[in-house]
């Protein structure tokens, strides 16, 4: 989806993952929630057509008719779609991110929302979300943004101790850093308060695929499309359990001899 707190999801594709901007398909996630405050507030943004929500973004932030710390948080989200297009234009000298443009504008506005409301987990969430792209790359920038992320997401945690995305997120980083004590530390704290987390139970299913360990796998994204049957987590999971059984149908065991053409 493309508003609210980001999570990172992944799809499985002929037994190779393959990676998004942690997580099977990319893409955020926010499941089938009640509406939040917030969501209300940017309700009225979020129903005009694409071209107009920047700019009635930026006429209520002149106006003040709605939090700033909210709207700049929109217009992160905006920006953050926008850096995933193909004619993205390129960074600036003094870019923070080194990708494009449009990625930078949305960390500088996630920043500023938060710098605003210091209490606002959201913004937070989504900054981490940027640099956790950033760290994909392999040069100097990506390296720090790793630091960068974990930290984003630690500190939405210390606000909200049961944010699912910030959890998840988090533990999806320390996976793909081969942390993966810290990884699962983080889905079952998230389990631990909702059992039913699509969220938690897809990045578990992750980590089973990723070490061959198809049953389970399979189990975790029962639950996930169980708890999420209409939704994104779902349907991934879905399409994911059908790559794994295929697979392992056509997996010969390791060790097993050829057979005997004598």
């Amino acid at each position: 989806m493309r508003h609210g707190t980001r999570s990172r999801i992944r799809n499985l594709a002929l037994g190779a993952l393959l990676a998004a901007a942690p997580a099977l398909i990319a893409g955020g996630c926010r499941g089938k929630t009640a509406e939040s405050a917030l969501d209300t507030t940017l309700a009225p943004f979020r129903a005009l057509p694409a071209e107009q929500q920047e700019p009635a973004l930026r006429r209520a932030l002149a106006d003040g008719t709605a939090p700033a710390a909210v709207l700049w948080y929109e217009l992160g989200n905006l920006a953050y779609q926008d850096a995933s297009a193909p004619d993205a234009p390129p960074a600036g000298p003094n870019s923070a991110t080194g990708r494009n443009a449009p990625l930078d504008s949305a960390l500088a506005y996630f920043q500023r929302a938060s710098a605003l409301d210091t209490l606002f987990v959201e913004p937070l969430v989504n900054a981490g979300l940027v640099w956790d792209d950033v760290a994909e790359g392999r040069d100097a920038i990506a390296r720090n943004a790793v630091t960068a992320a974990r930290e984003c997401y630690k500190h939405a945690i210390r606000l909200r101790p049961d944010d699912e995305k910030a959890r998840c997120n988090l533990g999806s980083l320390n996976f793909r850093r081969h942390q993966y004590a810290e990884a699962i530390e983080q889905f079952n704290a998230v389990l631990a308060r909702n059992p039913r987390s699509a969220l938690a139970h897809y990045n578990l299913a992750i980590m089973f695929a990723e070490s061959k360990m198809y049953r389970e796998a399979i189990r975790e994204w029962e639950a996930a499309a169980e708890s999420d049957g209409d939704g994104d987590i779902g349907e991934r999971s879905r399409q994911n359990i059908k790559v794994i059984e295929d697979l392992m149908k056509s997996e010969v065991p390791a060790g097993l001899a050829e057979p005997s053409h004598s």
